[in-house]
């Protein structure tokens, strides 16, 4: 049964519900004790006869409270209600990107300091351990004074075992539901293929949202789940003709994060920031030279290298053939003298 107004959790009294985030009902809280309003998140009824969800809650209440970041949604604090565990969080004033974006594209400066904050973020959560999965403008809150904050790590992958709280099962874990730890349009190519998330996939996600918020369209969306996954796994977002408003500065950042393969695309998030960093400060010629470097995928720089040693190796061999030619004509002569001297 949803909480009601009034309703005492501990030291917090109920105000109203928020609304529901991957892991359970939000709601609008008074901490009686320091006289200020938070956000209580518990999980919904019927939850407690699932032992994989309440370990998933506890371990994202944990690792949340060990990031400690400016833009991750910060826990205060943590507790046990009926048997059912809540987790206290700031309360956010402001409005999700999902819903800033109903509204149309972002101005290129404005998008690229959102993207530059989530990344902040997302490298903080990388350094700890902690694999968020479900990047997406519903999971991004822009602050009414401008911060960008990650929300809802429900679904997160956590390989640090310090922040570990519990075995998961193997069946809650398998790339069976594989489809569940994401979002459709958002989830990198591997996640679509049931290999485990790494810091690579949240930058794909990151690109997803980044094109987003620069076209005003999603760059995998299709008529349905199925069919925006298969583009995930094989659709060109720079085919598409929305990608004239993205300034020609910032392509390459967003379709170096958008790359199918993990090790063509940026492999930290603390890279990816540094380039984008760099163009907002006007992008110096030695910041330039780098950023342009950096944003061609390694793949077509491999392919450069190779043509070029593909080029030489026919050169080589060319000049192996005239080589040969001229020393078998040389040694016709010398031949061809000795035996003329011989028969005389």
């Amino acid at each position: 049964m949803p909480l009601a107004a009034g309703e005492r959790i501990g030291p917090f009294q109920i105000v109203a519900p928020i609304g529901r985030g991957g892991m359970g009902d939000v709601y609008r809280a008074r901490d009686t004790r320091l006289n200020r309003d938070v956000a209580l998140k518990m999980l919904p009824e019927g939850a407690s006869s699932d032992e994989d969800t309440l370990k998933r809650f506890v371990r994202e209440t944990h690792a949340v409270a060990a990031l400690n970041h400016p833009n991750i949604v910060a826990i205060h604090d943590t507790g046990m209600h009926k048997e059912m565990p809540y987790a206290v969080t700031e309360l956010l004033q402001g409005e999700t990107l999902a819903d800033r974006l109903r509204t149309g594209p972002l101005a290129p400066p404005r998008a690229t300091e959102i993207a530059c904050q989530v990344a902040e973020g997302l490298a903080a959560a990388h350094a700890m351990g902690v694999i968020h999965r479900d990047v997406k403008p519903e999971n991004i809150f822009l602050t009414n004074d401008g911060r960008a904050k990650i929300l809802d790590f429900g679904i997160a992958r956590i390989e640090n075992p310090a922040l570990r709280t519990g075995k998961i099962s193997q069946s809650s874990s398998s790339s069976s539901s594989v489809f569940i730890m994401g979002t459709a349009g958002y989830i990198s190519p591997e996640q679509v293929r049931g290999k485990h998330a790494d810091p690579r996939s949240d930058i794909f996600a990151l690109g997803a949202v980044y094109f987003e918020m620069l076209t005003g369209r999603r760059a995998f969306l299709r008529e349905n789940a199925v069919e925006t996954l298969g583009a995930v796994l094989r659709d060109d977002p720079r085919k598409l003709p929305e990608v004239q408003k993205i300034p020609e500065a910032l392509r390459g950042f967003v379709f170096r994060c958008l790359e199918k393969d993990p090790a063509d695309r940026y492999q930290t998030a603390r890279d990816l920031l540094m380039d984008l960093r760099a163009w907002q400060a006007g992008a110096a010629e030695e910041a330039g030279k780098r950023i342009k470097f950096r944003s061609v995928p390694p793949w077509r720089q491999r392919k450069t290298r190779m043509v070029l040693r593909g080029i030489a190796g026919v050169l080589l061999l060319l000049l192996g053939f005239w080589a040969g030619s001229c020393w078998q004509k040389e040694w016709h002569a010398v031949a061809g003298a000795q035996s003329t001297a011989t028969s005389r």
